[in-house]
């Protein structure tokens, strides 16, 4: 399968595929001009870098790439989280000779197993150096380090804060040197005020500006679907922002930024602040439905698609 969003340059499209292939393909011929087998599968977009002939990608091990855009060679590899589990989904971000690399975590099917201690992993968004790979600054989206709360009723470590993953590309505002993105659900409970949120860093340092939660006390994992002890408490509803936030540009003085959530609701907010402006809800929501991926801006109208499963 294909998840990848391929990219074109150099009359070239660029894409990865599930078994972690990433290939160029003539544009007018389809022909293969090169290939490079990375280390697991690629979902992400392939980012392209006119400015340093590179392309830009991660893989769902949680690793980040640099190829040569015209030879296919690798300029980098670097592990962006230590977790076991990390992932990288989210299309990276280029900004100022950073790529901003959101990361998540498959975390949350581990806790099918009633037996997994859940868990352990926080979401974040790592700036690393275009040239070298080098990680410049790493923010999460929980500060606190988890640590055991509590066990299930068959004795099961809980522990806590965790999740709050980010499986968005980050948003780069040149205007005001700043990245936007989304986090999802906690994990396990108690569930705290990072998760289901929108937060606004500093591109060079990585500090937080500013965060707004849009849903409070939401902590779910797999285990919920399977009616094990490992369901938080809170059991849901799982309402990440999975959607990339949009920097819409309303006039020549304004800007807003737009978010959407997996409750099936889009907000426009102060790009200031993080203060709402609207609120629009357009699905029922759910764990597998509301907003998930793709909305678009012409500068007047906000396009969003629902996906709305029973």
């Amino acid at each position: 399968r294909a998840r990848s969003q391929p990219a074109i340059g150099w009359n070239t499209i660029f894409v990865g595929s599930h078994d972690g292939t990433v290939y160029a393909f003539d544009l007018e011929t389809g022909c293969s001009k090169w290939s490079y087998r990375a280390s697991a599968e690629i979902r992400t977009g392939i980012v392209v870098d006119v400015m340093t002939s590179r392309l830009y990608f991660g893989d769902v091990h949680g690793r980040a790439y640099s190829l040569q855009a015209k030879t296919g060679e690798l300029s980098w590899q670097t592990k962006v989280d230590d977790h076991a589990n990390a992932t990288v989904t989210g299309t990276p971000s280029l900004g100022d000779g950073l790529l901003y690399i959101p990361i998540s975590s498959l975390e949350v099917t581990s806790a099918a197993d009633p037996s997994y201690a859940c868990c352990t992993f926080t979401g974040a968004v790592a700036a690393l150096d275009i040239i070298s790979g080098a990680i410049k600054w790493k923010t999460r989206t929980v500060s606190q380090e988890p640590s055991r709360v509590g066990e299930t009723s068959i004795g099961t470590a809980i522990i806590s804060p965790s999740g709050a993953p980010v499986w968005n590309s980050p948003a780069y505002d040149a205007k005001r040197n700043r990245i936007y993105f989304g986090s999802g659900e906690n994990y396990s409970s108690p569930a705290d005020e990072n998760s289901d949120a929108i937060f606004a860093v500093d591109a060079t340092t990585g500090e937080k500006i500013w965060q707004r939660q849009f849903t409070a006390g939401d902590a779910w994992n797999v285990g919920c679907v399977l009616g094990n002890e490992n369901c938080p408490e809170e059991n849901g509803p799982d309402y990440d922002f999975a959607s990339s936030p949009l920097i819409v540009s309303i006039d020549e003085d304004t800007d807003i930024l737009v978010a959407g959530q997996k409750s099936g609701d889009v907000f426009g907010l102060d790009i200031e602040t993080g203060s709402i402006l609207w609120n629009q809800r357009l699905g029922r929501g759910g764990t597998s439905g509301g907003v998930h991926f793709g909305m678009a801006s012409d500068g007047t109208n906000v396009y969003v698609p629902i996906n709305d499963m029973d």
